[in-house]
């Protein structure tokens, strides 16, 4: 299920624009401690993609660090093992949220190509750290249905009952053959994990998110990036 880069959030006219750029130049370090400065911003978030396979990780969550910017990982822990999570604690990362994508393996494998094994025990080392873990599912019909999520709780549980967890709804694209699950099915699938865990929220396609995605980068033309 290949996504686009560009994050869902923003408006569909900025997309169509962005999704029409044949080839983005990456920022440089220096380019992006420019924006830091520019933005101000208090936290930021590092997803899209797989971010732990970036070169420039730590680089980047040192920059941020200089700045007392707050910074968020998403990731699939699959890569992650005890020497890269040092690396991440001695960087200044403040929280990370991975991403269990199923806890039976063979639902692992065909959702994702790999196995589940290395994202379990990645995320047993995590609660190990120093580092806020926190846990995200996407509840998929047909796919990843509510008995999969309440046995993914269930882990969690065990590793510690604490650590939050989200439960996503999830959005159908490029014509997958999955639908989006109905608000009282993502309920219904928070209220099994509540069963183990002691703090489970949720988001779904009639959750009000606060606030607004606005693209920064690359600069469009006939468009203003408003701050």
């Amino acid at each position: 299920m290949k996504q686009s880069i560009w994050d869902c959030h923003i408006s569909n006219k900025e997309k169509h624009v962005l999704q029409a750029i044949n080839k983005v130049k990456f920022l440089s370090l220096s380019n992006f401690k420019a924006l830091i400065k520019e933005l101000s911003p208090k936290k930021a978030v590092l997803g899209g993609g797989e971010p732990t396979l970036d070169k420039k990780l730590l680089d980047i969550i040192c920059l941020l660090n200089d700045f007392d910017v707050e910074s968020h990982l998403l990731t699939n822990g699959f890569i992650l093992n005890r020497e890269f999570i040092k690396s991440l604690e001695d960087a200044g990362l403040s929280s990370i949220c991975v991403s269990i994508k199923a806890y039976d393996e063979f639902l692992h494998q065909f959702y994702t190509g790999k196995p589940n094994k290395p994202v379990l025990d990645n995320f047993r080392l995590l609660n190990e750290s120093k580092i806020k873990l926190m846990a995200e599912s996407v509840l998929i019909p047909g796919l990843i249905e509510q008995d999969e999520i309440e046995k993914i709780a269930k882990f969690i549980a065990e590793v510690n009952p604490h650590i939050p967890y989200r439960i996503d709804g999830f959005i159908p694209i490029n014509n997958t053959p999955w639908k989006a699950p109905s608000s009282k099915e993502v309920v219904n699938a928070s209220k099994l994990a509540k069963k183990y865990l002691k703090n489970v929220h949720f988001i779904h396609g009639k959750t009000k998110i606060k606030g607004k995605a606005i693209n920064v980068y690359p600069k469009l033309k006939g468009m203003k990036n408003e701050l």
